[in-house]
């Protein structure tokens, strides 16, 4: 999605509004005066993973130390002339974002049309 991408260079907040088309039995009920309650999913993302340089923010713990998350890795190499697989296990710092929470919440939306309230 090229509106977070940070070198766009751009300082400005960005904003994103999706629409949908109502259903032909959407627009009957309204045109008959029966309207359902209309549901709107709003999230805010405060934090997209980077600051508006470009550099990454990390995720921070609440004693202010950036949390670290466990990355687990395939990796083949060439041993004694065969290929072997083996897994790596390392310690990266958690990307703050918070576009991945949104989609999550998304998803329980459209599967229950209940979302989680946070603030």
């Amino acid at each position: 999605m090229e509106t977070f991408i940070p070198e766009g260079n751009v300082n400005i907040l960005t904003s994103l509004l999706f629409l949908r088309k109502r259903t032909p039995q959407e627009i009957q009920a309204r045109d008959l005066g029966k309207p359902e309650d209309e549901k709107v999913f709003f999230a805010v993302a405060e934090r997209v993973g980077y600051d508006r340089r470009g550099l990454p923010l990390y995720r921070r713990a609440p004693d202010g130390n950036v949390v670290f998350r466990e990355q687990r890795e395939i990796e083949r190499v060439r041993i004694g002339g065969r290929h072997v697989e083996r897994e790596l296990v390392r310690t990266v710092p958690e990307i703050d974002d918070d576009l991945l929470l949104i989609a999550d919440a998304w998803r329980k939306y459209r599967a229950t049309g209940r979302v989680e309230v946070r603030k």
